[in-house]
């Protein structure tokens, strides 16, 4: 509001000083007749910025907005004929001269009034996306962990209905663990990787429960040489992707293999496992949906996300610019 107001006072007192320029010779009955002269200016003026503009122009009434604009400098320019009928050139001037000089400041007035509302509507439109766009993040994280939940416990439930219960005891704590790490980093927008990948290998470990000893499932890092922070939850569905389509049957023959790899300021991540090599196309589930929004709404135009599915090989590999 201060601000404003400085904004206003600077505005006039910029027709004042062009006033001296012009005339450094005025005398004290030329000031205050210039003086008059503004008060006028300025009855005008807010005029028009605080009553027709609000009621008629921002309803978009222009037509009575036009009306009753004319009216107002009219009736200004009247007022300073009357107010200035003989004397002083410089303000003794025909009506339609008050008329033009009137509409000349509504005009410039007028237009930083609209370039400011324009430009609040603008950090408005700008407020209100972020907030959707957050709102959005929070929902998709929402729905990975039921999805991820759903596959742990399922494991967990397998291992008590073989009665191996001290299996099941730490499982439930890892599970706890995970859980734990689930909710908090749903809470941030980046994460530290190295949590992440700890989170990846943890995952792996409870997926390993259902498989024989020796199931070739492989997670390799390479070039992570110091911290960096990621949104959190990016890998897990392409991990749990994995699981869902190449490990359903247990076979000596599935594998699933994930890399994590540094490579200058890119990240990459490649998910690869066996599959039916009848099937010709794998359907997308949630989690990759999920996971290409979540891309678009946390890294848009700094990612790429290609799907392979070759000979009985299916092969994701995500690519982000950190």
């Amino acid at each position: 509001m201060k601000l404003r107001v400085l904004y206003h006072l600077a505005f006039w007192c910029f027709f004042i000083f062009l006033f001296w320029q012009q005339n450094p010779d005025a005398t004290t009955q030329e000031y205050l007749s210039w003086f008059t002269v503004l008060g006028v200016a300025g009855l005008v003026v807010y005029t028009n910025l605080y009553l027709l503009f609000p009621r008629y122009f921002f309803e978009k009434k222009y037509i009575f907005y036009s009306l009753f604009l004319i009216v107002t400098i009219s009736s200004g320019a009247f007022i300073l004929k009357l107010l200035f009928p003989s004397g002083n050139a410089s303000f003794t001037l025909p009506v339609f001269q008050h008329f033009v000089n009137l509409f000349f400041i509504v005009v410039i007035t007028s237009s930083f009034k609209l370039f400011r509302e324009y430009s609040r509507k603008q950090e408005l439109l700008i407020r209100v996306e972020n907030e959707q766009l957050k709102t959005e993040l929070d929902l998709l994280k929402s729905q990975v962990n039921p999805h991820f939940l759903f596959n742990t416990l399922n494991n967990l439930y397998g291992l008590i209905t073989q009665n191996q219960n001290e299996q099941a005891a730490e499982i439930t704590l890892k599970l706890s663990d995970l859980m734990r790490y689930v909710l908090e980093s749903s809470k941030t927008d980046k994460v530290s990787l190295n949590k992440e990948i700890k989170f990846l290998e943890d995952y792996l470990v409870l997926e390993k429960i259902r498989l024989p000893a020796n199931a070739d499932i492989r997670f390799d890092v390479y070039g992570l040489e110091k911290d960096i922070f990621v949104a959190p939850l990016l890998f897990i569905p392409l991990v749990e992707n994995a699981f869902k389509h190449g490990l359903q049957s247990i076979s000596e023959n599935n594998f699933a293999h994930f890399t994590l790899s540094v490579q200058g300021n890119d990240l990459f991540f490649e998910a690869k496992n066996s599959i039916d090599k009848n099937l010709q196309k794998v359907k997308s589930g949630t989690g990759l949906e999920n996971l290409c929004r979540r891309l678009k709404l946390m890294y848009p135009e700094k990612h790429l996300l290609e799907v392979e599915l070759n000979q009985g090989i299916f092969k994701v590999i995500l690519q982000i610019s950190i």
